[in-house]
C-alpha cells in the first residue's frame, strides 16, 4: 500500500513539473550570439504570457530591451538610457519559397538534449543556415520567437526556421556560400525562477515614441 501511495505521489509531482514547464513557466532564458565582430548576450525573463528581452554587448552593457505579451501580440522598444520606449508593428517574413529544407540524420548533444541537424539553403542569397533543433516540451519558446520575429531583435535567426511547430532550436549557424560563419547563435541555458511582475512595466516618466 505504502508502494502505490508513493507511486500516485511520485505520479502527481511529475505531472505537475510537466505542466509547469509547458504552460506556466517562470524563468531565465540565456542565449548567446556570436559574429565575427560582435558577441551578444541575450536575456529573456519570462513569467506565463509576459516576455522581457534584454541584449547586452560583450561588455554586459545593455544595449536593447524588448517587452511583449503573448497573449495580446503586442511587442514594445524600451531605451532605459533615453527613457523612451515604441511600439513596434510585426514585418511579414521574408518568403522562404526559394529555400531548400534537408533534415538529415546528424545530431548534436547540446546542454543534454539531442539535438537533430536540419539544413537551409538559399541559392538566390548564397547562403546556407544551420538549425540544430529537437522537440521540446519549452513550448513557450516557440511562441516567443514567433511575436518576436522581425521585430529587429537578435533573435531572428531562431525565428525564421520553418516547419517550426513543436521544435526548439538550440543552435543556429548561419553561412555564406564559401561555407564561412556569418553568425552563431545557442541557448546556453534555461532555468525557472522568480520573476517580479515589475520586471515588465515600462517606467511612467518614460516617453513614447510614436512612428509617422
Amino acid at each position: 500500500m505504502k508502494g502505490i501511495n508513493l507511486l500516485l505521489v511520485l505520479l502527481i509531482f511529475f505531472k505537475i513539473t510537466v505542466f509547469s514547464n509547458v504552460v506556466g513557466f517562470e524563468g531565465i532564458v540565456k542565449i548567446l550570439k556570436e559574429g565575427p565582430y560582435d558577441t551578444v548576450w541575450i536575456e529573456i525573463l519570462v513569467k506565463g504570457n509576459l516576455v522581457k528581452v534584454n541584449e547586452y554587448d560583450k561588455g554586459n552593457r545593455l544595449q536593447h530591451s524588448y517587452i511583449a505579451n503573448l497573449s495580446t501580440g503586442t511587442t514594445y522598444l524600451v531605451s532605459y538610457h533615453n527613457k523612451m520606449f515604441t511600439r513596434l508593428e510585426r514585418e511579414k517574413s521574408a518568403t522562404t519559397s526559394k529555400s531548400e529544407l534537408i533534415k538529415t540524420e546528424n545530431f548534436m548533444v547540446l546542454n543534454g538534449v539531442k539535438c537533430y541537424q536540419w539544413r537551409v539553403r538559399n541559392r538566390d542569397l548564397g547562403i546556407e543556415t544551420t538549425y540544430w533543433v529537437a522537440q521540446s516540451q519549452y513550448t513557450f519558446l516557440e511562441k516567443i520567437f514567433g511575436i518576436l520575429a522581425n521585430a529587429g531583435t537578435a533573435l531572428d535567426e531562431m525565428a525564421r526556421i520553418p516547419e517550426a511547430k513543436g521544435i526548439i532550436p538550440w543552435m543556429v549557424v548561419d553561412r555564406t556560400k564559401f561555407r564561412k560563419i556569418r553568425s552563431s547563435i545557442k541557448i546556453v541555458d534555461i532555468k525557472a525562477a522568480k520573476i517580479s511582475a515589475n520586471t515588465f512595466n515600462i517606467p511612467k516618466e518614460f516617453s513614447e515614441l510614436i512612428p509617422t
